[in-house]
């Protein structure tokens, strides 16, 4: 599962980053203690420095945290014998992939901080949902996140719950994630304490009992550990528990909820396990979190994870079954256009709707309140086959049933599920579209809860039609502004407050199922205007550029060179801590024996198979992927890398490999691009013979539509804009500040401000295209008018990769269809047959008005 831009950019490479960061720091703090052990004279021994903190505060520097959290300052972590313990938390809403993240966190900590592909991985959730969904995703081998984890420990992962036997062999040889619940974390709860007794099966972290001498210092060394006696007597044992292998070994702590874990007693228990790291993963983490990064439920929309806008439709009256019947008549045209898709594209989607009830309970089915069971028969009677309906309560989970474990498959006929607030936490089925709500008036606060469980986009990725990128909610008998309060609650509680202006009301008897759309102003319509697409032009015939058609797929992956890899690959990768794998005792000992290490050494062996998946994703064709593999390998073993060496540094070597046949495949798709329009196969023209972008009659927004409209400057309405009316919540700061601006130029004849994904964009040598944020007009002395096509960038962006792609898409376009000499380095610009002529260029937003007034100023 290849990751999102937002995950990559704005979780993955920041959180290497800090990897980084922290792993210079710790350097420097221990010199510092290898020098004070050498040092004799306590008062001059220098203070360990809170090397967490210091990377911290470098991040800090280097602006890359949150600006939310600019002035928040570090709070630090002590685990429980007194060390600093990185802490961190990523904010990512519900429906941001959370788990995913976590399980390529757990990847890039292992490989870029510890530096070794086995240990052991504490992976805390806060309910039994949750836990229940966890557990199917890791012990999955199919799946992407099990995957993701397979690839950083070389294949060789162990799936644990807490009560299963655990040997240090395991550990040593394995990347071990233990799942456990939080109340089994928490060492107040009676139940839990199972976790901090003495058990049987547990082997080889402990001295035998017998070593009186070896007990006495493992105590000294690692304080905190439960025993029996006095620990600073000679005489005093070691419990064997879970709990104190756990500060044994020292895990990396994932906390999913995080937030949930803020009790004195979960905090005490978890940094009492003296984690070498910990890592928080929240929607809605708390404000003394060590946020690393802020997600907002702006990037999942421009991601196409979250179906947003939500329609909100208020049913008054007392008959619950006029607002489930409208309900099913949504439903019902959700389907019919979800067919519609799937005869036209292949793509399958089978819209679900669920429904809030006010009991669900055998005994509790009473006259005035709405159950489980009377909506069953109300959907029955609506001509839902019984196979089509399935209850969710605590005491029923009909969901559980063989045909129905499945929701996406296209053999399960679910359409309805039925729940009272079961499906608060840990379900997720991006089919589900339409939330009916009959007991918001009795629970709010449920319904509150139910709002993100519409969300998910399936597939992660919109649909042609509208219908479908979209959210329904219908409630019954509860005031307008109580339930729109209530959702936005919902998307707060997701880690999407920013979203919550995309709620909008229905009005009775509206489907909601149009967007907002606004028409040209007057004096426009009659106003045709195109711009030139990039076009693949073959024998004459010409047709809009396919990224995975035209550029991908035709990539001569013989050309990548994986021995330059090879030699740029570290020969030693932390060779002291990777020792760690290799403990030998005598013969007869419960450890391992010299030819028990041995067989472990072949086991964790480079594993071609596993390192081909793992690139799959960014080379289509995996008979190159696999020769791209052994060519590496080839030359690895020449450098003298055996295959003890290989297993030692597989995931140092893997997230390498990615990370440079990322950038070989878009340095060759770069190359093929500029081949291409060298060649005239690839041409941006306004000709009759070329497929054109025109301009739309009417443009939809999926914003809320308020009073509020933009103001000129000077007072009074905005008059040039191409289309009317012009809502204040339709652009940022400095959109609106750049708007203004331009509509009170002399000379300018219209301007537009283009919208992503729907509107116009250009199409390069990588996958997404290139959507300028405004075009606008300037009339020039002769009849036709010079167009501008502007993308935007604020200046914190200046010399970002993004930056860097479109600028430099730019310029090559530029090279080639320059049309006078002399032009700003970065444009490009084009004459059309009627002498029309239109410019591209990406501006930065504190020299936009340097620019307008510089191409006002020209003939």
């Amino acid at each position: 599962m290849e990751l999102k831009d937002f995950q990559q950019q704005k979780v993955v490479d920041v959180l290497d980053r800090y990897l980084d960061e922290l792993r210079a720091q710790e350097a420097k703090a221990e010199k510092i203690r290898a020098a004070n052990e050498g040092q004799p004279d306590p008062d001059l021994k220098v203070p360990m420095p809170d090397f967490p903190r210091m990377a911290w505060e470098e991040m800090q520097k280097a602006n890359l945290l949150p600006p939310s959290r600019w002035h928040i300052p570090y709070n630090g972590r002590k685990e429980g014998i007194g060390n600093e313990v990185p802490s961190i938390c990523l904010k990512i809403p519900t429906g941001g992939g959370k788990t995913l993240l976590a399980a390529h966190s757990v990847s890039h900590i292992m490989g870029r901080y510890l530096r070794r592909n086995h240990g052991f991985v504490l992976w805390i959730v806060p309910n039994e949902a949750i836990y229940t969904q966890t557990k199917k995703q890791l012990t999955n081998r199919e799946h992407p996140f099990r995957q993701t984890l397979d690839r950083a420990a070389a294949g060789r992962v162990k799936i644990l719950e807490k009560d299963d036997p655990l040997h240090i062999l395991d550990v040593e040889s394995h990347l071990c994630v233990m799942l456990l619940m939080l109340q089994s974390a928490n060492r107040q709860t009676k139940e839990t304490l199972k976790f901090f007794r003495d058990r049987g099966n547990v082997h080889g972290f402990f001295p035998a009992a017998d070593d009186i001498q070896a007990h006495f210092e493992l105590l000294g060394r690692v304080r905190n550990l439960d025993c029996y006696g006095n620990r600073d007597n000679l005489g005093a044992i070691a419990k064997e528990s879970l709990g104190n292998v756990m500060r044994v070994l020292r895990p990396v702590v994932v906390m999913d909820e995080g937030h949930k874990a803020y009790t004195a007693s979960a905090m005490e228990t978890l940094f009492g396990f003296n984690p070498c790291f910990v890592l928080e993963l929240s929607a809605t983490p708390k404000e003394n979190a060590n946020w690393l990064v802020d997600i907002r439920g702006s990037d999942l929309q421009l991601a196409e994870m979250i179906k947003l806008p939500i329609n909100v439709i208020v049913k008054a009256g007392e008959d619950w079954k006029l607002c489930l019947r409208e309900s099913v008549d949504q439903l019902n045209l959700l389907q019919k256009h979800a067919t519609e898709l799937q005869a036209n594209s292949s793509r399958y989607i089978r819209p679900i709707l669920l429904v809030q009830v006010e009991r669900t309970g055998k005994e509790q089915r009473e006259k005035n309140l709405i159950h489980s069971e009377d909506v069953r028969e109300h959907l029955l009677n609506l001509g839902f086959e019984q196979s089509a309906v399935a209850v969710k309560t605590s005491q029923m989970n009909e969901l559980n049933d063989p045909e129905n474990i499945d929701l996406l498959s296209p053999g399960c006929a679910v359409r309805a599920i039925i729940t009272k607030q079961a499906l608060q936490e840990g379900w997720d089925c991006p089919f589900a579209y339409i939330l009916c709500s009959l007991a918001a008036s009795h629970s709010k606060n449920a319904m509150t809860q139910l709002v993100g469980r519409i969300l998910r986009q399936p597939d992660t990725k919109y649909t042609s039609d509208a219908l479908l990128n979209e959210s329904y909610i219908f409630c019954h008998h509860v005031k307008t502004k109580e339930i729109i309060e209530a959702i936005k609650k919902g998307l707060e509680k997701d880690g999407m407050a920013d979203m919550a202006g995309q709620v909008r009301e229905s009005k009775p008897g509206e489907t909601a199922k149009q967007k907002r759309k606004i028409p040209r102003r007057e004096k426009f319509k009659n106003l045709d205007i195109y711009l030139p697409l990039v076009n693949w032009v073959e024998q004459a015939n010409a047709r809009p550029l396919d990224y995975e058609q035209d550029i991908l797929y035709r990539l001569d992956w013989s050309e990548l060179k994986p021995e330059a890899l090879a030699g740029k690959l570290a020969q030693e990768v932390d060779a002291e801590k990777s020792r760690t794998i290799r403990l030998s005792l005598a013969e007869g000992s419960d450890f391992l024996s010299t030819a028990e290490i041995k067989a472990i050494a072949e086991v964790l062996a480079f594993d071609p198979v596993y390192a081909t998946r793992s690139i799959t994703d960014i080379i289509p064709n995996p008979w190159r992927a696999r020769e791209v593999i052994e060519r590496l390998l080839t030359a690895l073993q020449k450098r003298g890398f055996d295959e003890t060496k290989l297993g030692t540094a597989s995931i140092y070597i893997l997230e390498e490999l990615r990370k440079w046949v990322q950038e070989q495949r878009d340095l060759l798709a770069e190359k093929q691009f500029m081949d291409d329009v060298a060649a005239e196969r690839i041409q941006f023209r306004l000709r009759a013979d070329r497929d054109l972008w025109k301009m739309p009659m009417e443009m939809e927004t999926g914003r809320e539509e308020i009073a509020m409209q933009v103001p000129r400057n000077s007072g009074g309405p905005l008059e040039r804009s191409l289309f009317s009316p012009v809502y204040y919540d339709d652009f940022n700061g400095d959109e609106r500040e750049f708007a203004c601006y331009l509509d009170e130029k002399n000379a300018l004849r219209w301007w537009h401000r283009n919208v992503a994904k729907s509107g116009y964009g250009i199409q390069g040598w990588k996958k997404n295209r290139v959507y300028p944020d405004f075009i606008f007009a300037r009339e020039r002395t002769e009849k036709t008018d010079r167009i501008f096509v502007w993308e935007m960038k604020g200046l914190q962006l200046e010399g970002n990769l993004d930056t860097e792609y479109k600028r430099t898409l730019l310029r090559l376009l530029s090279e080639h269809y320059r049309a006078e000499d002399g032009v700003k380095a970065g444009t490009l610009q084009l004459v059309g047959q009627a002498g029309e002529e239109v410019e591209c260029d990406l501006v930065l937003m504190d020299e936009w008005k340097t620019e307008v007034n510089k191409k006002w100023q020209e003939s």
